[in-house]
């Protein structure tokens, strides 16, 4: 079974430059939000690194405790500007249309963050409605899926507004997650009807709006910018970096002898001591690598009907499945048959 795609999983530091500096407007101090995973404020000025989703996500989540605010998804969302999406942002600002710029998002999207799957479809039709397309984002990772789903598909509508010159809100928007007490934020960002509990996430709008013209559109500057996304994006899938170089390697040994330090370094002609400083880099220590890596192995494995738990925890190195039901429900707050009953709609 080939497990590559489901040990991918790391986010641009431009990303993160734009969850810190919105943040500290809002009164928290980028050490206080580095700190859960071990990063000092040097990070942000290393802008071709790459950190962990999983230390992503924790600083989220620190953010979050940290700024009090309900809504914080939305508000990055709002607050999101050209330079946090590097080169993918100004890449999407030369395209020709709104529909040139949406398949090179949906084509480039991990080299800002490999967090989720952008998707571009035809909605079906519906009675006295113009034909609709809806603007998808899956989750790949079980944490934080409300918080980034609503950071998503605000950031779109925002930057969608800037790119076009449109100040036309969608036709509705849809999120999996089940509705807050309080939906006025949400109708003051999109202005339009906003359902939760969906079997998607999603931001619906006329299909005719794909042809809009883009005010800086320029061919040079595009092919310029696609060559390189390309180039980027053929780096990031073969796995050049060190973090996802490791998460392979680990792989292979939780099913043999189980996770080793030393032997993993080895693996990667490191040194324990250098493995370890490369981890601390993408926000991530020993044991947190194991940890993750498991548990994308095994949202990866569940999803093969063949397998059933014993030879997933053994797949994992989990030794019986009563370890391996603990740890899930601590990853995503589900059981494991909870999880195998839900549609998934990813690979």
């Amino acid at each position: 079974m080939d497990t590559s795609a489901s040990l991918a999983g790391s986010v641009s530091v431009t990303c993160l430059q734009g969850l810190v500096e919105y943040l500290e407007q809002v009164g928290v101090a980028p050490v206080e939000l580095l700190r859960p995973v071990q990063l000092t404020p040097a990070i942000l000025t290393q802008r071709d690194q790459r950190i962990a989703a999983s230390a992503y996500l924790e600083m989220l989540a620190q953010g979050a405790r940290l700024s009090g605010d309900p809504h914080l998804g939305l508000h990055l969302g709002e607050a999101v500007r050209p330079g946090y999406y590097g080169v993918l942002g100004y890449l999407l600002m030369s395209c020709a249309t709104l529909a040139d710029a949406l398949h090179r998002q949906a084509r480039y999207a991990a080299l800002v963050g490999d967090l989720g799957r952008v998707t571009l479809a035809d909605e079906p039709p519906r009675a006295g409605l113009e034909p609709q397309v809806a603007h998808g984002w899956e989750p790949r990772l079980p944490q934080q899926r409300a918080l980034l789903a609503e950071e998503t598909l605000a950031g779109w509508v925002t930057f969608g507004r800037w790119i076009t010159g449109l100040d036309i809100p969608p036709t509705e928007v849809r999120f999996q997650h089940p509705a807050p007490a309080d939906i006025a934020e949400y109708q003051r960002i999109f202005r339009c009807p906003v359902r939760f509990g969906q079997s998607d996430n999603a931001l619906v709008f006329p299909r005719r709006l794909l042809g809009t013209p883009l005010g800086q559109a320029d061919a040079a500057v595009r092919a310029l910018f696609d060559d390189y996304a390309e180039r980027l994006l053929v780096r990031l899938r073969q796995g050049h970096n060190v973090l996802d170089r490791a998460r392979e390697r680990l792989a292979a040994q939780l099913a043999a002898d189980g996770p080793d330090l030393e032997r993993l370094a080895g693996d990667l002609a490191l040194s324990p001591r250098t493995l370890q400083r490369r981890l601390r880099e993408a926000g991530l220590s020993f044991s947190q690598l194991v940890d993750e890596t498991r548990q994308q192995l095994v949202l990866h494995h569940l999803r093969d009907p063949n397998l059933d738990l014993t030879d997933i925890a053994f797949l994992v190195g989990f030794s019986e499945p009563g370890s391996l039901a603990r740890a899930f429900r601590r990853w995503t707050g589900q059981t494991l048959g909870e999880y195998r009953r839900a549609p998934h709609s990813m690979p």
